[in-house]
């Protein structure tokens, strides 16, 4: 080993203490491991675990008792019992960890920086620390008067001085003698922590580095003005975040970071230009040093900083050291006093002087360096062969491949066995040790993914190799239940200390269903106490995560849910407990809305919810839920699915819609009754919507009905009665008045919509022909439809239902509703305009609905190239769908939710509520025969049902759809789905071989004559379907 610089005294025989020496050699450094140096002490660990000592020792930093200040070096005999395995020095304290993971410590301690429980002058030989840490230790550091402390487990302890927030624990929290968590750090995985003069660092695994304390001199990286009166708890420097970084080392107010590609970033005080910048130059902020070769190594001494540039083998030093380093240091001031003498330390070392000297460590401390050496060169093939400074770090918890087949293969009963359950304890218990063990460095996380920095596919395939044993599954089971859970934070300002909740669900053991109260819900819970700004921070993790992993969350929160009906007792907890889940799952549907829909939102649904939940008296409890209830009376509310509508699939949602007419359809029935018992005694008017119109100008005799009915008619039962003809409404009357006018409406010739051809959807005119109350009254009857469970042809494309629903319109929209335009703006936004010649020759002009129309002011003279062309394709759709047909589309949309309920409807996706208003056509035919009902001589093996079934099914689908118009009235699938289409089957007496079928539409009746041959049926069946417009007998 060799040292050089103005050595601590011991060190050197003849020179004076204030005397600057070169490179010298020191008797025995071959043994030398590790070396903790200050401005008055050195302490260097020997290869057998034993410590020496040298330097001043006024306050008992030498460990050795009655040894004189300035003694030479010498054992540390106090530790003699102890196998050391890492050292560091204070201003004149200094600390020991021995390999069971134990801290020692000696030396000055009236500023609480020994950590012993008390403001002790000093102590003259190393006492061990004491009650505080349960888990190994494996590092510490030194600041002047303060230290920090890394265990096993990623927690970080820090004791001593606190004048400038050094600890970490926060603004007006006093010197502390005994250690203390700093909290801000729970959860991230860190690869080191650091300390300099007053201020301290934390580095973590993916290369965030956190800075805190004194920044007077800018020491911890920040560029903000307001930052430099410092930081009292753990703050991520910005700009050190892509780098890199590696390692970090601290003098009393500079610091330099050595990243991964082997540059040096340095920032703070740069008075004696240890940051290797022009020393009138102040940093304002990290600048990285221009040296010629890879560095792989770095370190601080007070005011000067080495780093071995490992490709030519040179030590580069810049700075200067100064004679005063045993005097205490004044934490009043930024620099050394101008008196201060000084001397040029860089100069005191030369390229030659290393010739033939294979690095191994460098170390620096106040203003004296050291460097290990290798008896022989290393091979390296690669700069990730290179000895670098993080290698000799000893590292947190971790998953990795060479433990996970050591603990698989760990046998019953064996050491083997008793240490790998002692490993999966502690890293399972930990959120840190877990979130490192799939960290991905912040450099190497692609865009896409760069709001997380963890990798939850590896995580899920690791977990599921582990569980498969069933002794590792349980003890992961036990420390996630008693340990890591109860530990999740409410606040936590950075997305590493986030990661813990993209992985937790990645672990099979939080999907067993009899584990989910014990594992899910605390988590669950603790996602729902995040703060606002930490929950905005796990928001954008959620929306970066690949569809797989985020499933996992959905998934794991569904099990749940169902195990929770599955097992319900209706108390206080079970009630409280699936709010807990179903309020996180809101947050997770909300989180994938914003991001577009990572998922599809059919992934949310909750299929058992039809089996266990009472739709008509959830939509009770939602109402009166709506009415009534403060927040404050939360806890006091029934579970009310209805208030999580994304979990309700298809049918679930179209038995709330159901359920709510009945609600409001049986509201009027009991208003009626108290109106007549409170009333003159006249038997009240039964509470239906008694629509009579004229098949006679049919549509301006409905539009003129619904104009002078009453609100509160609209939303009774309708029942539809043609004027001279007979029957009673009993559902089919009013699906053909629906079937009937909104076929005659809807037709391009009655003038309210506009078709752009023959082929298209269609759509409201920009100049519409009829009077603006005509679109309100549609409105009406639309929702009238809707309210009365009847689908209509109604052929608008999805874009109304989206603004229906108060969703965006979208260039797919577009695309849907006229082909030809979209696919021509869909060229304009692929365009590059890159050649004149080829270019697209548009303009901020359109033409529409027969007129040109400008899209901007002057449009017809502005030319879309690139810079504009997005502005452009905006422009032409948000005229088409919104600004050309606003009054028109607000009348309807107006009229449409006078009847229909708003909230309801919120429920749906626009493809949904399209479905309710216009059906589907996700046809099941084999569905169709098996639900069908036979009555008196028929039956299944019937020959008449035989030839009917193989005639039906050799149809096409326009004859199949005809059938079902004229058996219901619709030619759709009714909106509970193909199992409520039950088709009766019976024979008629008056009816013979010579007649046609006929069909009760209110029934969903088949009159079927007893017809012998497949010839004779076909015939017949073709011509009633060809009839099929008529009410009743047909």
């Amino acid at each position: 080993m060799y040292w050089w610089g103005s050595g601590c005294p011991g060190l050197k025989e003849e020179e004076t203490p204030e005397e600057a020496v070169g490179l010298r050699r020191l008797p025995q450094g071959q043994r030398v491991l590790e070396v903790g140096c200050s401005g008055g002490h050195c302490l260097f660990l020997l290869d057998d675990g034993t410590v020496t000592s040298c330097g001043h020792n006024q306050r008992g930093q030498l460990g050795r008792r009655n040894q004189a200040s300035g003694a030479r070096t010498g054992q540390i005999q106090a530790l003699e019992a102890q196998s050391i395995v890492h050292v560091s020095c204070g201003k004149e304290h200094s600390l020991a960890v021995c390999s069971r993971g134990h801290i020692f410590a000696w030396g000055a301690g009236s500023e609480g920086q020994l950590g012993i429980g008390q403001f002790k002058e000093q102590s003259l030989i190393p006492k061990r620390i004491d009650g505080i840490f349960n888990v190994k230790v494996i590092q510490v550091t030194c600041g002047h008067y303060h230290s920090i402390a890394l265990l096993k487990d990623g927690r970080v302890f820090s004791w001593g001085q606190n004048n400038h927030g050094q600890l970490g624990l926060g603004k007006g929290i006093n010197s502390q003698a005994s250690p203390q968590r700093v909290t801000s750090l729970e959860g991230i995985p860190l690869a080191q922590v650091a300390a300099g003069g007053a201020h301290s660092f934390a580095l973590s695994l993916s290369g965030a580095v956190f800075g805190w304390g004194r920044n007077i001199a800018g020491q911890l990286g920040f560029n903000h003005v307001g930052q430099k009166a410092g930081q009292f708890k753990p703050y991520s420097v910005a700009a050190l975040q892509n780098l890199g970084a590696i390692y970090i080392s601290c003098g009393d107010e500079h610091t330099a970071v050595l990243t991964r590609d082997g540059s040096v970033f340095t920032f703070g005080d740069n008075a004696y230009g240890q940051l290797g910048h022009s020393p009138t130059s102040q940093s304002a902020g990290p600048q990285k040093i221009e040296i010629d070769g890879l560095v792989s190594q770095i370190a601080c001494g007070s005011y000067h900083t080495l780093a071995f540039v490992f490709t030519s083998g040179q030590i580069v030093s810049v700075g200067r050291g100064h004679f005063d380093h045993v005097a205490a240091c004044d934490e009043t001031r930024s620099l050394p006093e101008p008196h201060t003498r000084t001397f040029d330390i860089s100069s005191l070392i030369s390229a030659n002087d290393l010739e033939g000297i294979h690095v191994k460590r460098i170390f620096a401390g106040g203003c004296t360096n050291f460097v290990t050496t290798f008896a022989e060169p290393r091979k390296v093939v690669a700069f990730t062969d290179i000895p670098l400074s993080a290698e000799n770090l000893q590292k947190i918890g971790s998953i990795n491949r060479t433990s996970v087949e050591r603990w698989v293969a760990a046998k019953t009963g064996s050491e083997e066995r008793l240490e790998a359950k002692r490993e999966i304890v502690l890293i399972f218990s930990s959120a840190a040790c877990l979130t490192g063990s799939f960290i991905q460095p912040s450099y190497d996380c692609p865009p896409e993914t760069s709001s997380i920095n963890v990798d939850p596919k590896a995580a899920r395939e690791t977990f599921d190799e582990l569980t498969k044993q069933d002794w590792i599954a349980a003890t992961i089971s036990y420390c996630l239940q008693e340990h890591l859970l109860p530990a999740l934070p409410s606040v936590a300002s950075y997305r590493e200390a986030l990661s813990i909740f993209l992985l937790l669900p990645q672990c099979s053991v939080m999907h067993e269903a009899e584990k989910c109260v014990a594992l899910v819900i605390p988590f669950a819970d603790a996602v729902n106490k995040l703060s606002r700004s930490s929950f905005s921070t796990l928001e954008k993790c959620w929306s970066s995560l690949q569809a797989s992993s985020l499933n996992q969350i959905v998934e794991m929160l569904k099990r749940t849910v169902v195990y929770k009906f599955q097992h319900w007792q209706i108390t206080l907890l079970d009630i409280q407990d699936l709010k807990t889940v179903l309020n996180m799952m809101k947050k997770l549907y909300k989180a994938n809305m914003k991001a577009n829909c990572i998922l599809p939102i059919n992934k949310f649904y909750i299929e058992e919810i039809n089996n266990h939940v009472d739709i008509y008296r959830d939509v009770l409890n939602w109402r009166w839920f709506l009415k009534s209830v403060d927040s404050r009376e939360e806890d006091k509310c029934p579970v009310i699915v209805c208030r999580f509508p994304f979990v309700l699939n298809w049918f679930a949602k179209i038995r709330v819609l159901h359920s709510d007419s009945l609600i409001r359809k049986q509201g009027a029935v009991i208003e009626a009754g108290e109106q007549f018992l409170q009333g003159s005694g006249e038997f009240p008017k039964l509470p239906v919507f008694h629509l009579r119109v004229n098949r006679k100008n049919f549509v301006e005799d409905v539009f003129q009905k619904l104009s002078t009915v009453e609100d509160c008619n609209l939303r009774m039962e309708l029942m539809v009665e043609f004027v001279g003809e007979p029957g009673i409404d009993l559902g089919g009357i009013r699906r053909q008045f629906f079937l009937v006018v909104f076929e005659e409406i809807v037709q391009p010739d009655y003038g309210m919509f506009m078709y752009c051809d023959s082929f298209s959807s269609m759509w409201f005119p920009s100049s519409p022909s009829v009077e603006k109350k005509k679109y309100f009254l549609f409105g009406i009857l639309c929702g009238l439809a809707v309210f009365n469970y009847t689908v209509v042809y109604l052929p608008f494309p999805l874009a109304l239902y989206k603004k229906l629903l108060d969703k965006k319109v979208t260039l797919e929209d577009m695309k849907e509703f006229q082909p030809t335009i979209g696919r021509s703006l869909q060229y304009i936004l692929d365009c590059a305009f890159d050649d004149p010649e080829k270019n697209p020759d548009v303009y901020f002009s359109i033409p529409w609905d027969n007129k040109e129309v400008d899209l901007i002011p002057n449009g017809s003279s502005i030319v879309v190239d690139n810079s504009n062309k997005c502005d452009y394709v905006d422009k032409y759709i948000d005229y088409v769908f919104n600004k050309s047909v606003t009054e028109i589309f607000e009348a309807f949309k107006r009229g449409f939710y006078k009847v229909c309920d708003r909230e309801i409807l919120q429920f749906f996706q626009p493809q949904e509520l399209m479905e309710v208003v216009t059906g589907n056509t996700d046809y099941d035919w084999i569905k169709f025969e098996k639900n069908t009902i036979y009555w008196g001589i028929y039956g299944p093996s019937h020959p008449t049902i035989q030839i009917f079934w193989k005639v039906f099914h050799e149809l096409p689908l326009p004859e199949k759809k005809g059938f079902l118009l004229f058996l219901t009235g619709l030619d759709k699938v009714p909106l509970l789905g193909m199992d409520f289409l039950k088709m009766r089957i019976t024979s008629h007496a008056t009816l013979s071989a010579n007649h046609l079928p006929e069909a009760q539409t209110c029934f969903q009746i088949l009159f079927l004559p007893l017809y012998s041959t497949i010839e004779v049926l076909k015939e017949k069946l073709l011509m009633a379907i060809s009839f099929n417009k008529g009410f009743g007998k047909t």
